[in-house]
């Protein structure tokens, strides 16, 4: 089963997620392109294209997940 975010939500890979980092006194949000999960951690690449794994998912947020399209029948 694939991690839960602050909210509940499953997260999964190609979702686009925020959380937060602090240096000292400085604190902000960074956003992550989700590209692995597992029951432990999600890794990906943040929005300056750094490659991120987070192990603290308590603290994260789905903010969008991809377009499906729906299928034609």
């Amino acid at each position: 089963m694939n991690p839960t975010d602050y909210m509940g939500r499953e997260i999964r890979p190609g979702d686009f997620v925020v959380y937060p980092w602090r240096r000292g006194s400085q604190m902000g949000l960074n956003q992550l392109n989700v590209q692995l999960v597992t029951p432990e951690s999600i890794s990906g690449y943040s929005n300056t294209g750094r490659p991120v794994k987070i192990t603290n998912l308590k603290n994260v947020v789905v903010v969008e997940r991809p377009q499906t399209t729906p299928e034609i029948v």
